[in-house]
């Protein structure tokens, strides 16, 4: 199949002397999915390649193509073309998307910044080529199939036959380039990996269900066997606890509770707030005067080696940076050159731009977690002396205009003088974000990160925390 180098693509941006900016992307994407349901194996390989501009004049022009990866198949790269200077085909048809880019950013239609001029905030010229190592890459796609076997055999030999189970493993290679007329060159090419398992069984008509997933950027060593085998083994205990888990009272719905929301959950919760401190959604209202405990620190990290949202260039072309998003001092937004140039203060740094089909690039999160502290989790749980510890995510959600939250534990516990007492299910956080933040009072030692798509654009993104504990939150019943 045949793929543009970055050299080819500079060739398009001749056009470049009509706009005041100019930048052409290439995407090429392959992916393995071998999926476990009942007792089949299903393999599913998908490829697409996508091709972008975008330019700037009076206002903000895109047009792009994609599902290019069946076209010419039966083309050799080495094949000579007699047609038109003897191009590819391909390369008339980025012509010709440089073209409509220019004419739309030209139009009286385009998009022109909603009242502000439209400006792009100057950066860096970045060049380079990243290629990951020999040991990122699956070349044996055998060790995928052992893998997921692996994971199925401990379930199914410690789990009743009631019990379905599902397995979900994908291996991603992604090839992504930009080139501008600024003269931006880079090209990066990463490989990711992760799995999900999901266990589901009736019980005395409810649905119990218990969820896992694990990944990162990288090859299949960043699913170690160790970490697997532990959370397995979560996954059967939450499973047993589940069935026997007493209902949150509607009695109680609504009171205060003091609150140990696990790794999973917290890293929910870091997910929302950075949600919230995207430029294009950001309500300062929501995050005025929040009076949160020293120390405290919500952070998006695009840096990270394994993260799941890791990279090293947004999608505008500029260096991805670790941002210090909220502290008791400060509170930064994501921002694209776009988003920063409508702002005129010290924390308008952008580096957090994604693609979306066919529109301006957004600014979003990358890895985003809440930072460690120096409690241990026993010592958390012992200060408390009595309080509501929550596990997993079932559910989330936020109102981004009034800043509430929800967040569904998969279990919880009723926890006193240091004991489990029972398990609770049916039960939520639904408070302010505000009042969630000021009230975290306590964070342990250790952050883990999980893997997430976004649900409306598929982003990737890393989410994580450590145990945080929440001196006072709101507490509601829910359905299971």
């Amino acid at each position: 199949m045949y793929i543009p180098t970055n050299d080819i693509l500079i060739k398009h941006l001749t056009k470049a002397r009509t706009v005041r900016y100019l930048d052409i992307k290439i995407c090429h994407s392959r992916c393995s999915n071998l999926i476990f349901k009942g007792d089949a194996m299903a393999v599913r390989e998908e490829g697409d390649v996508s091709i972008t501009a975008r330019a700037v004049a009076d206002g903000y022009g895109i047009a792009s193509m994609s599902n290019l990866s069946g076209h010419h198949q039966s083309e050799s790269m080495s094949s000579s073309y007699t047609n038109n200077n003897n191009l590819h085909p391909l390369d008339h048809q980025i012509d010709n998307i440089v073209e409509q880019a220019i004419e739309h950013a030209t139009s009286s239609h385009a998009y022109s910044g909603r009242g502000h001029s439209l400006n792009l905030v100057e950066v860096d010229v970045e060049k380079g080529h990243i290629t990951p190592s020999t040991a990122e890459k699956v070349s044996d796609e055998s060790s995928l199939y052992d893998l997921v076997e692996h994971v199925v055999s401990i379930l199914r030999n410690r789990l009743n036959e009631d019990v379905r189970v599902e397995v979900s493993l994908s291996y991603e290679e992604n090839d992504d380039g930009l080139v501008s007329s600024e003269g931006t060159n880079v090209r990066e090419y990463m490989t990711t990996i992760t799995i999900e398992i999901r266990l589901t069984m009736k019980h005395h008509g409810d649905i119990i269900q218990v969820s896992e997933s694990m990944g990162g950027r990288g090859g299949i060593d960043v699913l170690k066997r160790k970490s697997m085998d532990d959370a397995l083994d979560d996954m059967i205990s939450m499973m047993n606890h589940l069935i026997h888990a007493k209902q949150f009272s509607i009695l109680e719905s609504g009171k205060r509770f003091k609150v140990i929301l696990d790794s999973e959950a917290g890293g929910a919760l870091a997910r929302l707030v950075g949600k919230m401190l995207e430029a294009d959604m950001f309500n300062p209202r929501i995050f005025s005067s929040i009076h949160m405990h020293e120390g405290v620190e919500v952070v998006d990290d695009p840096t990270l080696p394994n993260g799941y949202g890791s990279f090293t260039w947004d999608d505008e072309g500029v260096r991805g940076r670790r941002k210090v998003l909220l502290n008791r001092d400060t509170i930064s937004l994501l921002h694209t050159r776009l988003t920063a140039s409508t702002r005129n203060d010290e924390y308008s740094t952008p580096g957090n731009a994604r693609g979306i089909d066919g529109g301006i690039p957004k600014p979003t999160i990358s890895n985003v977690y809440i930072k460690p502290m120096d409690w241990y989790v026993d010592e958390m749980i012992s200060d408390a002396k009595e309080c509501i510890l929550m596990r997993g995510v079932s559910r989330v959600s936020a109102d981004t205009v009034r800043g509430i939250v929800e967040i569904k534990p998969v279990i919880a516990y009723h926890v006193k003088d240091r004991e489990i007492k029972y398990a609770i299910k049916g039960i939520s956080i639904q408070d302010s974000v505000r009042n969630i933040l000021k009230g975290i009072d306590a964070i342990s030692r250790v952050a883990i990160l999980k893997p997430y798509r976004d649900e409306q654009y598929g982003f990737r993104i890393g989410e994580g925390s450590p145990y945080i504990r929440l001196e006072s939150a709101r507490c509601i019943c829910t359905v299971m």
